[in-house]
């Protein structure tokens, strides 16, 4: 095989690697923050739960007049049964272990990239080289978690996004990026519809 074609597949291959990583660094992100958001709320819960256990209900009685006994347990009990629900959920949903398993994935990918990148520098490349890299991205793929269709279009809108931010700042690096971005939408938006039209 011709040298071009050598260079113009592990380039793919990086490519798709970029795209791969991102993809599974944003699940790993998404993931470890709702494993850290559902497990503040199980562990405050539990000590609210805890503290209003032990405390009366006439201490209430200031700010709910209508508090009774009967009334306060069974709101405890509501919200007990509610800071249950959550913890079990917490371990059902497995975000840690999903977050976790990602982010080795997007690791994996990263360590990936770095090998392609330095092949890209070489003169020649051999088809051994080739097969070794393809056959690694295609054994890092294999042990990866699947990535939903909404998130893999979301995430490679993103990178391109990025990729394109990226080259504009090398040619105007004290451009805005927020201003940028407005301006791309918004030309993006216009150009759609004369297209339409």
């Amino acid at each position: 095989m011709s040298q071009c074609f050598i260079k113009q597949e592990v380039k793919n291959l990086k490519k798709k690697a970029e795209q791969n990583r991102q993809m599974h660094f944003s699940i790993s992100k998404t993931a470890s923050l709702l494993n850290k958001i559902l497990h503040a709320v199980a562990l405050i819960g539990s000590s609210i739960t805890a503290i209003l256990t032990f405390a009366e209900f006439s201490t209430f009685l200031p700010w709910f007049p209508w508090l009774t006994d009967e009334t306060y347990k069974l709101i405890i009990g509501f919200f007990a049964g509610l800071i249950f629900i959550i913890t079990i959920l917490e371990e059902y949903l497995g975000l840690g272990k999903k977050a976790a398993t990602h982010e080795a994935i997007g690791k994996q990918l990263t360590t990936f990239i770095r090998t392609t990148s330095i092949l890209e520098t070489y003169e020649t490349l051999t088809q051994a080289e080739l097969d070794q890299v393809s056959g690694e991205y295609s054994s890092i793929n294999e042990s990866a978690p699947i990535i939903p269709d909404r998130i893999f279009i979301r995430e490679k809108q993103r990178l391109q996004v990025k990729i394109d931010i990226s080259k504009k700042l090398e040619k105007t690096p004290h451009m805005s990026v927020p201003l940028y971005c407005i301006k791309m939408k918004l030309k993006q938006l216009f150009s759609s519809d004369e297209t339409q039209n």
